[in-house]
């Protein structure tokens, strides 16, 4: 019916030129305003709200290696994000992602820049989250986003990263009853066309998998002991072209008479290729003896300690930056990475107002490598509400293949929109 408002409003300010051009366009806006009027938004939308990071960070890097490096590098990140609330109970939400490549190279022998199609301005991120679909008062979301699971230690999108990985899939959270349980279905390898034949054959294999499971308990049982978080999870990973993977483990988090407090464990296998285990406790300790100093308003001290069997395995993808140290020398597993133990120990304090700061040391044994490193960092908001994070990170190597390490970071942050 509209198309047919349209054709004839059209026609009539065609063809009754006696009544001028002015009123030409006023039936072709009546007639575009009524075609298009079953395209606005629905009831309850309340708009879209835009957002965004821009991000510039430096690295000064320097080895004492036979082939001794002083790397320099100055890269950019800049997101933006569209979130649409469609209706009061569903939201869309697209978020694009330009970088220029952390570090290094882009293709070929370039720098890494913004209109490389390695780094170019796209669309990463694109979901619709839907409050109780099927009216039993959970979350369901489907697209691909950020996905981190428990703590992130297995797997997790890290935001250091340039481009920090992203899942798609499917997500679905439910109150129940304060327990908050979580699932996670994610596509793994695509396996639906032969990436070694000519393209666009279609092989006998599924796609390949990622599962998660579990549940946030936050409960206060104990009055003593304060609110407790407990976090137990189970995650399957097909994406392996070989036996499939599982972990099964439990976050336990808190704070107990002024001292705050993490404990993580979990295992590992691999079919009956693999077997393994890895645990991390960590605790703080509000210093209000450092308020005494002058000059200092506030101060903390933080122990961490932590060991992976060398059978237990990571996705690969994990939340690494600052496990155990800025120089992240044990890569894209983290903390967890294979036959690895770490201690840290770090004071932190509050030189001013505007200023935090933090001094560490931490010790690394992964395989037959040991290193120590001392770490030290400064971070705060500049006019305009820039955010910067300045960090220097000192690596004294014991054993292994590589020398000492000196690196640099200088990190300023601006975000904008809602």
């Amino acid at each position: 019916m509209k198309v047919r408002l349209f054709t004839l409003a059209a026609v009539a300010a065609i063809t009754l030129t006696s009544q001028g051009v002015a009123q030409q366009n006023d039936s072709l806006e009546r007639a575009l305003a009524d075609l298009n009027s079953g395209l606005t938004a629905p009831t309850g939308n309340s708009g879209v709200a835009i957002g965004g990071d821009f991000r510039t960070r430096n690295r000064w890097f320097d080895s004492d290696t036979a082939n001794a490096t002083n790397n320099r590098d100055v890269d950019t990140r800049a997101r933006m994000t569209f979130t649409f609330n469609v209706t009061e109970s569903s939201t869309a939400f697209v978020g694009f992602n330009g970088r220029e490549t952390w570090g290094d190279a882009g293709s070929g022998n370039t720098p890494g820049r913004f209109d490389d199609p390695e780094d170019t301005f796209q669309l990463t991120r694109s979901w619709v989250s839907v409050d109780s679909l099927f009216g039993e008062g959970g979350t369901a979301k489907i697209g691909r986003d950020y996905y981190t699971a428990g703590s992130g230690r297995i797997l997790g999108s890290e935001d250091w990263d340039n481009r920090p990985s992203t899942n798609a899939g499917v997500w679905y959270n439910h109150p129940a009853g304060g327990l908050n349980i979580h699932f996670a279905a994610m596509t793994g390898r695509e396996n639906g066309f032969n990436s070694v034949g000519s393209p666009g054959v279609l092989t006998d294999e599924g796609d390949d998998f990622i599962y998660v499971a579990g549940f946030n308990w936050v409960f206060d049982y104990v009055e003593q002991l304060g609110p407790m978080h407990l976090a137990p999870y189970w995650i399957r990973n097909e994406d392996t072209g070989a036996e499939f993977e599982s972990w099964l483990g439990i976050l336990l988090s808190g704070e107990f008479m002024g001292f705050g407090y993490e404990a993580e464990y979990a295992t590992f296998e691999q079919g009956d290729l693999l077997d393994g285990d890895a645990w991390y406790i960590a605790t703080t300790i509000d210093l209000e003896a450092l308020e005494s100093i002058p000059g200092v308003e506030s101060g903390g001290l933080d122990v961490s300690i932590s060991s992976s069997d060398e059978e237990f395995r990571t996705t690969g993808t994990t939340r690494y930056h600052n496990a155990a140290g800025f120089s992240d020398l044990l890569g894209a597993d983290g903390l967890w990475t294979p036959d690895t133990d770490t201690w840290q120990i770090g004071l932190s304090f509050s030189p001013s107002e505007s200023w935090t700061g933090r001094v560490a040391v931490a010790n690394v044994e992964t395989g037959a490598i040991e290193w120590d490193e001392i770490d030290i960092s400064l971070g705060t908001t500049f006019g305009g509400n820039v955010e910067g994070w300045f960090g220097y990170a000192m690596v004294d190597a014991k054993t292994g293949a590589f020398g000492d390490e000196d690196t640099f970071w200088a990190v300023l942050d601006l975000n904008f929109g809602e």
